[in-house]
């Protein structure tokens, strides 16, 4: 007879494993939690169901003799849409919403770090799901999430307003900013995903004076990268002060780092400092810049298919799920201060009649 004071899990009724249930789970937790631990306990709660389910049921390969964590690259859009209508059957409604919003949040996590399963398709998981997108924190349409990006831009201004410290500054705090800002400018520049980022070298940018350069993107495709002017000049005016051999574009400058790469985590603190300095909404990333830039240049009239190109996305029905919530809103609102009438105004024009 099972102890009742034991803790299982809730389908299997396995004893619950000490180790946490996915691949860096406890990094996504962290980022959705913002320092709540009610909201931290929900989605780890979330996350459990589903591995319990997957492995319960023997879905995609999980078996129950799987230990924790789990691998998501298994995971496919199918079976996490299965999980959804199981949950619809044998959960309450707001328990549905809770706990997908902790797998889809740990989807999107993965793809801002490039981990996302390759036949995970984001964009038709929002459109199955009524076009919710749910980011870190907490279930957010897809128009709440660009209301917050539309700051993005003055984390690129805050690094370029921070004073240089000087010249031979033993602990390089002057490298380091030069560094940040040429980060941040790149990111803005060419909405590139942050893997592909840090996997630059200096020759892929002619040392500061290449408009443009060729990357090897997701699913190892290659794509081009645009360098605009204004990230042209914080990469030269970083290079110039370089004194290593490393190819690499981006460097860490720490005493003990020997100018080792710049990691994706580095790069997630560049902006996450910029954001704490700025009191920005706390859920911003690096990846923010990317849809930022995307939504941006789609109010511009940029057309979707060029939107694309510049993403690197290989369909254009990607590009286009992802953000058509956003532009329609665009759209609508454009046509409407053109031509809405307010209700007096329309009763005027009736008795005119």
């Amino acid at each position: 007879m099972r102890n009742p004071r034991e803790r299982v899990l809730p389908i299997s009724e396995r004893p619950l494993p000490e180790a946490p249930a996915w691949l860096n789970e406890a990094s996504f937790l962290i980022e959705a939690g913002v320092r709540s631990a009610k909201t931290e306990n929900t989605y780890r709660s979330g996350l459990r169901l589903f591995a319990d389910w997957l492995q319960h049921f023997g879905h995609v390969g999980y078996d129950k003799e799987e230990e924790w964590p789990l691998s998501p690259e298994r995971l496919t859009t199918a079976v996490i849409l299965t999980y959804r209508n199981w949950l619809f059957a044998n959960r309450s409604r707001s328990t549905v919403t809770t706990y997908m919003a902790a797998v889809t949040g740990y989807l999107n996590f993965l793809d801002g770090i490039d981990q996302l399963p390759s036949a995970v398709q984001l964009g038709k998981l929002q459109r199955q799901m009524a076009r919710r997108q749910v980011e870190r924190n907490q279930a957010e349409t897809v128009i709440d999430l660009d209301l917050v990006r539309q700051q993005i831009p003055r984390i690129v201004t805050y690094y370029n307003e921070l004073p240089l410290p000087p010249e031979n500054d033993r602990y390089n705090r002057r490298l380091s900013l030069l560094r940040d800002r040429a980060v941040v400018a790149v990111l803005y520049s060419t909405a590139a995903r942050i893997s592909e980022v840090v996997a630059l070298n200096r020759a892929n940018m002619d040392h500061g004076n290449a408009h443009y350069a060729t990357i090897t993107g997701k699913g190892s495709k290659p794509r081009t990268i645009h360098i605009r002017d204004y990230a042209r000049d914080a990469i030269r005016a970083y290079l110039t002060e370089r004194r290593d051999a490393n190819p690499a574009l981006f460097v860490s400058h720490s005493q003990n780092s020997r100018s080792a790469r710049l990691s994706i985590t580095s790069v997630h603190n560049v902006v996450k400092k910029a954001v704490k300095a700025l009191h920005l909404h706390r859920s911003i990333s690096a990846h923010d810049f990317r849809h930022y830039r995307a939504t941006q240049l789609l109010r511009e009239g940029m057309p979707l298919e060029v939107v694309q190109e510049y993403l690197g996305h290989s369909d254009v029905s990607t590009t286009r799920n992802i953000y058509a919530p956003v532009l329609g809103v665009h759209v609508v609102s454009e046509w409407l201060d053109n031509v809405d009438i307010a209700p007096e105004t329309a009763a005027d024009l009736v008795e005119d009649k």
